[in-house]
């Protein structure tokens, strides 16, 4: 995972250079569980983030409730 920030959560545990303390196994940035889940559009369409960031999005009211 070559990114701009840093997670706290990111660490090695073994052999793995990116493991997840959060989540206690491999790092996969935007999966369930993760702090960026659903926060973030990420490249990768088959990410599990991309359809809850979707969703949250069209929850979201609209940058000019009052129409003008």
């Amino acid at each position: 995972m070559s990114t701009g920030w840093g997670c706290q959560h990111l660490t090695k545990n073994g052999e793995i250079n990116e493991w997840c303390r959060l989540l206690e196994r491999e790092c996969s940035p935007g999966q369930n569980g993760c702090v960026l889940y659903g926060e973030f559009l990420f490249s990768d369409p088959q990410n599990p983030s991309n359809k809850a960031y979707e969703k949250r999005k069209a929850k979201k009211r609209s940058d000019n409730p009052l129409g003008r």
